[in-house]
């Protein structure tokens, strides 16, 4: 029985016991630019090379969506409808990583260790899980 696509978030990357657990997953693990962004950034400040990252998630077979103008206007659009989402910088990019996952319908979960920042999943008809939650399944 194949297993469900998922988004990860930047959070549920950092979770080492998550990580070493998708080594064995069997479907789509992806990521918005918007999270390999963040970790690319995060990796650059520990002085260690984006190559190595790129290998690292190659080994865990994940991709990367892409971002375009059509995504960026969904998410301008949706964001300037729903203020409350615009209170905060990190908000506004756990909406795009919604925004681009949705747009390519690529995931039946999004996984994430801060709900926070995400908007309802009855907006966009995600399920939001934690790590722990997602691998308990």
């Amino acid at each position: 029985m194949p297993r469900p696509s998922i988004v990860l978030d930047t959070c549920a990357l950092r979770d080492t016991k998550f990580t070493n657990w998708l080594k064995g997953y069997i479907g789509d693990i992806l990521i918005p630019p918007t999270v390999y962004m963040e970790i690319c950034r995060q990796h650059k400040e520990k002085n260690h090379s984006i190559e190595e990252l790129d290998e690292w998630l190659n080994a865990l077979s994940i991709k990367v969506l892409r971002f375009d103008k059509n995504n960026a206007r969904i998410a301008a659009e949706l964001m300037a409808e729903r203020k409350d989402a615009q209170c905060e910088i990190c908000k506004k990019i756990d909406w795009v990583d919604t925004i681009v996952a949705s747009y390519y319908n690529a995931g039946d979960f999004i996984i994430t260790n801060d709900k926070t920042g995400f908007p309802t999943s009855g907006d966009f008809g995600w399920k939001f899980l934690t790590t722990d939650e997602f691998m308990s399944r």
